[in-house]
């Protein structure tokens, strides 16, 4: 039974609350204000989750730092969301749909960081390619305050027919490119989309680029470097969220 650490009250809450995991243990520092971490602790009992109190020296061990708080959770890999439950999902809605397809993310952090913003801009659904930041869950959890593992997210081993899947279904793919030919406040972000963005290092590869309906840039100054990856889908979830709530 391999166990994963993941560090932090607030990791620990969205895991407890979201059941994409079995819970091992959770484990606390004998210094730890017990009171602040009682619905925590309730959580976990409620769910048979085996509550200790160990040396702080422990904690530090297994987390490889100080930066836990005093609470770690000891975990197993989280559960992903199919592709065919992404579009019963996409069939089942009522009102428009927001996806984000996050193509090429390697950095845990960068992704952790895009997650917490597609969350709060209201995404409903996340679909990945498989890459690194798969091997760090805990920094992607903590980096995302807890939407890594509030959010349904699907790692498909096809980007190329998930997608396929969503146009089907009258989800317009839209493409965040630099030299996009639609610029991001003249585009009409009110129907059911998915925002395309690429990883850190390659960007958006040219089959996936060629499924877009339409791509579209997001306006920068001329002698301005490139957005990181998480800036940008915060940008796109902004206006399209601004958009929506004009209805």
């Amino acid at each position: 039974m391999s166990e994963i650490v993941f560090e932090g009250r607030v990791s620990a809450e969205a895991i407890l609350a979201c059941g994409r995991r079995t819970v091992y243990r959770l484990l606390l520092s004998p210094h730890s204000d017990l009171k602040r971490l009682e619905r925590l602790i309730e959580s976990a009992l409620s769910r048979d989750v085996t509550v200790q109190i160990v040396r702080t020296e422990l904690l530090a061990q297994l987390a490889g730092d100080t930066a836990h708080g005093g609470v770690i959770a000891l975990c197993s890999e989280r559960e992903y969301q199919s592709v065919e439950e992404m579009l019963k999902w996409v069939e089942a809605q009522h009102e428009p749909v927001l996806l984000f397809v996050l193509a090429g993310f390697e950095d845990a952090y960068n992704l952790g960081y895009a997650l917490r913003v597609a969350e709060a801009f209201g995404a409903g659904w996340i679909l990945c390619d498989r890459k690194e930041w798969l091997q760090d869950e805990p920094t992607v959890l903590r980096s995302s305050a807890g939407a890594f593992e509030r959010l349904p997210i699907t790692v498909a081993e096809s980007l190329r027919w998930a997608l396929q899947g969503l146009k089907e279904r009258g989800v317009r793919l839209l493409a965040a490119l630099e030299e996009g030919t639609m610029e991001l406040y003249e585009t009409d972000l009110r129907g059911s989309l998915a925002w395309m963005v690429g990883g850190e290092k390659r960007g958006l590869t040219q089959p996936i680029r060629e499924m877009a309906d339409v791509s579209v840039r997001i306006p920068t100054l001329a002698e301005a470097p490139p957005l990181p990856a998480s800036h940008a889908v915060a940008i796109l979830a902004a206006e399209t969220f601004r958009q929506r709530r004009k209805r």
